[in-house]
Formats: structure tokens, C-alpha cells, sequence
């Protein structure tokens, strides 16, 4: 990713994908269950970690038409096959973020706290996620002595 540019989305009227079912998708899940919405989830098993009511499930693999009017893809697939296929079908309105492969996103998962009048993200620019967690953990030991704030 050459020109990186951090924003906030508001997915509240977003249709939102999650290609795969296992351990990675089901923290990538779990953080769009928390932003308020009911994403749809492409996989033919699901993680017992993902709750079956919070999702639209499709069991199935992935198939094209199955995010067609999709505006953010997630894959999380352990098949680079699908994760290319999921990108290249992809039109330019949609963005993708390959888990699997930060040179073939749109974007990055950032590291984030947030608290309730504060959002503080961290990146590595998808270099290092463990750095990332290394350094919001950091922060938000810095961040809850100095201003006594308590994240979630």
C-alpha cells in the first residue's frame, strides 16, 4: 500500500462480507458485531466462536454473486486461491482487505481502544500486527493512568 490514508468508517449502512469461518474471521466478525451491524459471513463452517444469531449466514464457499452488492470484503480464507479470486472479482466500489495478503488490500485492520468519548488506533501499515498490539497495549496502560479512562 503506497499512499495510506486512516479513517473511521461509518458501517451502519454498509453491506458488509466475511469470506471464511474459522479463528481469523471470527475476530474480524466480532469487531463488526461490536460496530452495530449483521454482517454476512461466506463459509460452509462456521467457528463455534461465531454467534450463528448476529450474522447472515451463507454455508456455502464463496461464489461471486454472493457479494455482489457488497461494499467491504474480508477474507479469511486459508486458500490464497479464493483470497485472489475474492480481490480480482472485486469492482472498484468495493473495497477488499486480504487477511492473508496486505499487497493485494484495499486496506488494514488497525490495532484500536476506544473508550467512551475516545478512539485511538494504532498501525504498522500491516507490517507487524504483534507490534501494533504491542504498542495499543502500551498506550492504553499510558492513556487510563493519565486520564483515567477505561476502555473497552
Amino acid at each position: 500500500m503506497q499512499s495510506p490514508y486512516p479513517i473511521i468508517l461509518n458501517l451502519a449502512d454498509k453491506n458488509v462480507a466475511v469470506i471464511g469461518g474459522g479463528k481469523v474471521a471470527s475476530r474480524k466478525i466480532s469487531k463488526l458485531i461490536a460496530t452495530g451491524i449483521k454482517p454476512t459471513v461466506i463459509s460452509p463452517i462456521l467457528s463455534t466462536k461465531i454467534p450463528r444469531n448476529q450474522i447472515n449466514w451463507i454455508k456455502d464457499k464463496y461464489q461471486r454473486k454472493y457479494v455482489e452488492e457488497m461494499d467491504i470484503i474480508i477474507t479469511c480464507t486459508d486458500n490464497s486461491f479464493v483470497n485472489d479470486q475474492v480481490k480480482n472479482e472485486a469492482t472498484h466500489f468495493q473495497l477488499v482487505n486480504n487477511t492473508s495478503d496486505k499487497n493485494n488490500s484495499d486496506f488494514y485492520n488497525l490495532a484500536t481502544l476506544k473508550a467512551d468519548d475516545m478512539f485511538i488506533s494504532v498501525s504498522t501499515i500491516g507490517k507487524s500486527p504483534s507490534v501494533a498490539k504491542k504498542m495499543k497495549n502500551e498506550i492504553k496502560e499510558w492513556v487510563s493512568k493519565r486520564f483515567h479512562k477505561e476502555f473497552e
